[in-house]
């Protein structure tokens, strides 16, 4: 008994990798070694592509729509449909300054081990709620980059790219401050680098520390000769 008990749980744990922690981790590895590959080969110019996850936040996604103006740079945000339900001017004025949307969730529920119905129907309203503001989108990040095999059935269905990254400077944690985020940014991008970072959620008004670390590093990175696009842009 024991050993069919063991036998039953290694069915059960490979089970669960090939639907979705070797999907979610294979994809993301894959995403940054092509990444690399191109700035080592110098296919990637001097170009970044500033990305935005859990918003909009009525505070503080108008505080970086600001910054981001004064620069004259387009970013993308992938917002969370509730919160972009209860923010429909922060989309609004997104449009009109010209960001790329796309969606990440309805709720930033994480769908690691979630079934077909989650995952259709969590796509199927996000993309309805946006498309009730007059986007068309066409990425999609899921929450903490987490998919499963669904995930990826219903994305290729309903036309939808999926987006992950290559930089991350841990803005979301209580433990970073603006000169942190700051100093991960400036040491860790690359030519053709997707940056992640939050302008909702995160602990102790987390995004208020990410819009200062931007206003000291989007100068230096300026300066240094690097340009921003949007991800529709981009060319993995």
């Amino acid at each position: 008994m024991k050993k069919m008990h063991r036998i039953g749980a290694g069915l059960l744990a490979t089970g669960l990798l090939c639907y979705s922690l070797i999907p979610s981790e294979g994809l993301k590895y894959l995403w940054k070694r092509r990444s690399r590959k191109k700035s080592r080969a110098g296919a990637a110019g001097k170009r970044l592509y500033l990305t935005f996850d859990d918003g909009p936040d009525k505070e503080y996604t108008g505080q970086l729509l600001k910054l981001l103006k004064e620069y004259g740079i387009k970013a993308s945000f992938f917002v969370v449909a509730e919160f972009a339900r209860e923010n429909p001017e922060l989309i609004e004025r997104m449009k009109e300054e010209g960001h790329l949307i796309g969606i990440h969730s309805v709720s930033h529920k994480n769908a690691l081990f979630r079934g077909r119905k989650f995952v259709r129907r969590d796509l199927k309203q996000s993309m309805a709620a946006l498309g009730e503001m007059g986007c068309q989108v066409r990425e999609y990040r899921p929450p903490w980059g987490h998919l499963n095999l669904w995930t990826l059935y219903y994305c290729r269905r309903m036309n939808l790219k999926l987006i992950f990254w290559d930089v991350m400077a841990h803005d979301w944690s209580a433990r970073e401050t603006e000169k942190s985020i700051e100093k991960k940014l400036l040491r860790r991008v690359f030519p053709g680098a997707v940056i992640c970072l939050h302008d909702g959620r995160g602990e102790a008004e987390a995004p208020k520390r990410t819009v200062e670390a931007l206003r000291r590093a989007l100068p230096i990175l300026l300066e240094q000769g690097y340009t921003f696009e949007r991800m529709d842009g981009y060319e993995g």
